[in-house]
């Protein structure tokens, strides 16, 4: 006579499965709620504390309409950046020679 274990096994890792999926969509709701309410402090501070962050009202108050699925702190984060980072450099181009003289005058067109 055999026992076979191999249906229990199977029931108790599905149950373990669906049990992680759980935890995890209850810490994703977690983390936007948190995360909503940080936008919400952060729409009750002054426009000077706000462009100190590097944010205007426009901002907060944009990501507060975005639905509750959305982490409004992400395109925060996004446009912070974008106002903080230094314009590109101008290009420049030096042409030179192979025995690396300075090449004078416009390149000719191929």
């Amino acid at each position: 006579m055999t026992i076979s274990f191999a249906p229990l096994f199977g029931v108790l890792s599905l149950a373990l499965g669906v049990g992680r999926k759980a935890a995890q969509i209850v810490a994703r709701i977690v983390t936007l709620w948190i995360n909503r309410r940080a936008a919400y402090r952060l729409a009750e501070l002054d426009d000077r504390a706000l462009k100190d962050i590097g944010l205007t009202r426009n901002d907060v108050e944009s990501v507060l309409d975005l639905p509750f699925r959305q982490d409004p702190t992400v395109p925060l984060v996004l446009r912070r950046r974008a106002r903080r980072q230094p314009p590109p450099p101008a290009v420049s181009m030096r042409l030179a020679a192979r025995d690396g003289r300075a090449v004078e005058g416009r390149a000719r067109d191929a």
